[in-house]
């Protein structure tokens, strides 16, 4: 009996360090996440993403503002020249020419300035209407080659071409050394006014 007694309580002494060890590795494995996420197959939808909380808008930049280009300058006109101010010559008119040649004696200067004085006193409204031109051509400058050719200068000398349809008719008025330049302004300007209306009367 007591041997029988002995196997059992070994048998239950077994038993319960059996269930012990037991426990004591249940214990001790690593926990196991509740549930694993589902495996992504070929045939199985991708999981949606988390909702995220929506931003706020970016504020809409404005444009930056055209900046005006400047206004490009009107390029400034040039100022008339005195020949620019009158008519075009007509066919029918009269040319006057006043020649020097480089050498020049107080006569011939005073030639040139009572003849411009009558001129532009006398004959600016003829100028205007083309029907009168007026020049003072120096008879030594190469510049005035068509001037020597047409009117054959040889010094101080006041030339009057009369021009009546396109047709010339030249005058050398040498009678200006005889009407006193230096000594009667008043009566040498008197009569070269006299000598241009007499042939600005004689073209139609």
């Amino acid at each position: 009996m007591i041997s029988m007694f002995k196997t059992n309580i070994f048998l239950i002494m077994s038993a319960l360090l059996v269930i012990a060890l037991a426990l004591s590795s249940c214990s001790a494995s690593p926990a196991q996440p509740a549930s694993s996420p589902p495996s992504t197959g070929p045939d199985t939808a991708p999981a949606q993403p988390a909702a995220q909380t929506p931003t706020q808008p970016e504020t809409a930049q404005a444009p930056p503002a055209a900046v005006p280009s400047a206004p490009s300058t009107p390029s400034t006109p040039s100022a008339p020249s005195s020949q620019q101010s009158a008519a075009e010559p007509s066919t029918s008119r009269v040319d006057v020419v006043y020649s020097h040649m480089n050498q020049r004696c107080p006569t011939c200067l005073c030639f040139e300035e009572r003849i411009n004085a009558v001129i532009a006193r006398y004959f600016s409204d003829a100028i205007a209407s083309g029907k009168l031109t007026y020049k003072v051509l120096n008879a030594q400058d190469p510049l005035n080659g068509a001037f020597v050719k047409k009117f054959k200068p040889v010094g101080s000398q006041l030339f009057i071409d009369t021009i009546v349809n396109g047709f010339d008719n030249i005058e050398d008025i040498q009678a200006i050394w005889d009407w006193d330049c230096r000594t009667d302004q008043p009566g040498f300007d008197q009569k070269v006014k006299e000598t241009i209306e007499a042939r600005l009367k004689s073209i139609p």
